[in-house]
């Protein structure tokens, strides 16, 4: 009796969303504006950045701002609005060439990730995900991906797919993504919001073409060609 082997990946590549796969800064912030909501849901990240709240709470309260929306109306204008960094599916499509796994990892929401990963064919997708009733209208939120456990989030997929943290690189631009940063093999700050992000990772890209990724990518994976 023979038992087929499949070789592990090589390695895995996760990315940030917001910012870093595509030219919105919040998804969050996105639907609020989208809904009209921004200004009622200000006090929420007030609370949260005084401690007041945790993530969990915090995302908790500014779903319950959206409750009663049919989720296609936010599905559509993303599908209309929705606007990529240049050149991210060719960098996609490369990477998995060459026996990459991609993943995105967000703490943004999954209407977003989702969509993102089918457009790009990315290979695993988390981010916090909006409940919906049976007409198909919001009615809450779960939390899968919180502002710090970017890191934990990474060790499960990793695991998942058989790659060992030191062979996982991580792409992101913001402060949560500081911890996935720490705790992969090697990471990128791709446009990073401020120093201390700068700071925290293997090496700085400041581009607006995502292409631009693939030289240390190439150098830590030690990949002859792409």
């Amino acid at each position: 009796m023979s038992t087929e082997y499949t070789m592990p990946a090589p390695g895995l590549i996760a990315f940030d969303l917001d910012g870093t796969l595509v030219r919105i800064w919040s998804a969050w912030s996105w639907i609020h504006k989208l809904l009209g909501t921004i200004e009622p849901a200000k006090p929420n990240a007030d609370k949260y950045y005084a401690g007041e709240i945790d993530y969990i709470q915090w995302a908790e309260l500014d779903v319950a701002l959206w409750h009663g929306v049919p989720l296609n109306r936010i599905e559509e204008a993303i599908d209309q609005g929705l606007v990529f960094i240049a050149n991210v599916k060719p960098l996609i499509d490369t990477l998995r060439k060459h026996g990459l796994k991609t993943a995105i990892i967000s703490s943004g929401l999954t209407v977003f990730a989702n969509r993102v990963q089918e457009v790009l064919g990315i290979d695993v997708s988390k981010a916090n995900e909006l409940l919906i009733d049976e007409d198909g209208k919001i009615c809450g939120v779960q939390v899968h991906v919180a502002f710090d456990n970017k890191d934990q989030v990474l060790g499960v997929i990793a695991q998942e797919l058989g790659v060992p943290l030191t062979q996982c690189a991580a792409v992101g631009d913001s402060r949560n993504d500081i911890p996935m940063f720490q705790a992969a093999g090697f990471s990128i700050a791709f446009n990073p919001s401020n120093e201390e992000v700068a700071e925290a990772a293997s090496t700085i890209i400041v581009s607006e073409d995502a292409l631009d990724l693939l030289p240390p990518l190439v150098e830590f994976y030690q990949l002859i060609t792409l």
